[in-house]
């Protein structure tokens, strides 16, 4: 089993893969059949083999089944990854809910030393894949380091005074092989014959959240916690703009008064030629659970609807000429709607995939038409796209501009599935002429042809989450608290 679970891991963390498998998904789902195989195959080819069989009755079933389902192929072959460091931030909001004190007495140790335990096992796993791209020294072929998995021995070796925090927190965020209960637990820390095996970085650190959800969720209790959730999240969210955007005026919780009642705007922005708008929306979304059109678009309705209705209605209150708005201590500010242009975000906790960039094309008897659709962000791109901005503002202003009006101008085209990719896109100066004079033209505008606009295999993608997990192992690197000797 270990001979099989190497093969597919270095397999997987090899640019030249020469298993016969064209997607990340598949690999996923490879090591979730392994787990549940009865008579494990001798070979890996013979696995492979099985797994592609048993893969051909999901494409079967697709192609009997009488309900629509878009988004089968694009959540079979996609796998979104997002920069490390910011994903793992996602907890923040947990942390913010509960506090240091209740957070110790739920788990057992300190957010802290979760946070170095897993920048050690990030870092961990970071060296063996650089060092076996290398011809690797006598000392190397001596270390722990030359194998694609870790024990806990390794561990208590790095921090040798935590070995308690170590075990509480593998207990709770790894997993024993054979008790793999769905394609979902793969993503934790593996376990097989006292081997950690890490498969898939980004999942790992995605579903972090959900795996700490549980506990405190069981502590506060489901509404507490969701109510929670939700004022957290604002604040984490308010508090990064404020850090990137320096120059800009930002507020939370404004208020005004209109039509129905009391009205409350999450957060505000004012730039020098744009108002921005985020909408922040932290009730628990998964767009690969749904196996039809119907199932997914009642459950983004049900997450994300009431966002679009209070859009609509600040909306509506700007177009009747208003601009006035109170802060928390009652007092009256004045945005300048009337010169600047206003754009709206839908800010999403949980990942949104497949569908965020084509929220406009849902038809309407899935979804109420609205005057204005949302320019789509979650979390994770949130954190990564601000830290741009500090660089340059003004690349912002024009993104927010020409995002949302593509999104409300050309409603039948979808660029892309993945925002930073688009971002990337339409701010990068060797792309001007194509946008302006063949993407975006009067007949695009008027065309009632639906258009996908595929964005260079996610190049822009990529290019972001080097740079910031690059700077994430760096900063780490060389950081002696919590460590023993022998990580010196």
């Amino acid at each position: 089993m270990d001979e099989l679970l190497k093969i597919i891991y270095d397999d997987y963390y090899n640019i030249q893969r020469t298993l016969d498998l064209p997607c990340d998904q598949d690999v996923i789902k490879l090591v979730y059949f392994l787990s549940k195989c009865k008579d494990i195959p001798r070979n890996i080819n013979d696995l492979v083999k099985l797994y592609k069989k048993e893969k051909s009755k999901d494409y079967i079933a697709f192609l009997e089944k009488m309900k629509g389902d878009s988004y089968f192929s694009a959540r079979e072959t996609l796998h979104f990854t997002y920069p490390m460091n910011e994903t793992l931030k996602r907890l923040d909001i947990l942390y913010q809910i509960i506090g240091e004190k209740e957070w110790i007495e739920i788990f057992g140790y300190s957010y802290e030393f979760l946070h170095i335990f897993i920048r050690v096992i990030l870092c961990r796993i970071t060296l063996f894949h650089n060092l076996n791209e290398l011809e690797p020294s006598s000392e190397y072929k001596k270390s722990r380091t030359k194998e694609c998995y870790f024990t806990k021995e390794e561990l208590y070796e790095y921090m040798p005074n935590y070995t308690k925090e170590i075990d509480l927190i593998l207990k709770d965020i790894s997993i024993d092989f054979f008790s793999i209960a769905n394609v979902k637990d793969v993503y934790k820390i593996l376990c097989y014959n006292e081997h950690y095996y890490l498969f898939f970085i980004w999942d790992f650190l995605y579903n972090l959240f959900n795996v700490y959800t549980i506990k405190i969720k069981n502590k506060l209790g489901h509404d507490e916690f969701n109510k929670r959730r939700g004022r957290s999240f604002e604040i984490v969210c308010y508090n990064n703009l404020k850090e990137c955007f320096k120059y800009g005026k930002i507020y939370r919780g404004l208020v005004y008064d209109y039509k129905s009642g009391n009205h409350e705007v999450d957060i505000l922005i004012e730039l020098d030629t744009v108002v921005v708008v985020f909408e922040c929306k932290s009730g628990a979304f998964d767009s690969t659970e749904f196996d039809s059109d119907n199932e997914l678009y009642e459950n983004f309705v049900k997450v994300y609807g009431r966002g679009y209705k209070t859009i609509n209605d600040l909306n509506n209150y700007i177009l009747d000429g208003n601009s006035k708005f109170r802060d928390k201590d009652k007092n009256t500010i004045n945005i300048d709607v009337k010169n600047k242009q206003v754009i709206y975000i839908n800010l999403s906790l949980y990942n949104i995939e497949f569908i965020q960039t084509n929220i406009q094309k849902i038809k309407s008897d899935k979804m109420r038409r609205v005057n204005i659709y949302t320019i789509c962000w979650n979390y994770i791109d949130f954190l990564s796209l601000t830290k741009l901005a500090k660089a340059n503002y003004k690349k912002f202003e024009e993104y927010f501009k020409l995002r949302f009006s593509i999104i409300n101008d050309y409603k039948n085209l979808t660029l892309d599935y993945d925002e930073v990719d688009v971002f990337g896109f339409l701010m990068d100066p060797a792309n001007q002429y194509f946008i302006e004079n063949i993407l975006l033209t009067k007949d695009t505008k008027k065309s009632d042809v639906n258009i996908n606009f595929t964005i260079s295999n996610g190049v822009y993608r990529k290019e972001l989450n080097s740079e910031l997990d690059k700077k994430f192992l760096l900063d780490f690197l060389g950081t002696q608290k919590f460590f023993g000797s022998s990580t010196t």
